[in-house]
């Protein structure tokens, strides 16, 4: 007899819902500590493709400043070697190209 009155009581039902509860909350600590790693991957891997943006951007960058250096000490080198300047011989250059 007392067993069937303790089937039928109310605390019976309130524990298995708050054991419910319980067992939905780790559910969700599991499912946030899965998307708080996954954030975290993914921002490593952000933060990743932003480094090699910052490096190709600096390549760049010292390839635009070294190029009017490399130029005019070609001009300067060629200048040197032929005795006409350097203005006939691009006027020369830019004639014999719209021929």
């Amino acid at each position: 007899m007392q067993g069937e009155s303790a089937s039928n009581s109310p605390a019976v039902g309130l524990f298995q819902k708050a054991h419910g509860k319980m067992v939905m909350l780790q559910r969700l600590d599991a499912q946030l500590a899965s998307l708080l790693e996954q954030r975290r991957k993914i921002q490593d891997e952000l933060s990743s493709v932003q480094s090699s943006i910052n490096d190709e951007f600096d390549r760049v960058m010292r390839q635009a400043e070294e190029t009017p250096a490399r130029i005019l000490s070609e001009i300067a080198e060629g200048s040197s070697g032929n005795s006409r300047p350097v203005a006939g011989r691009l006027a020369e250059q830019t004639e014999a190209a719209s021929a």
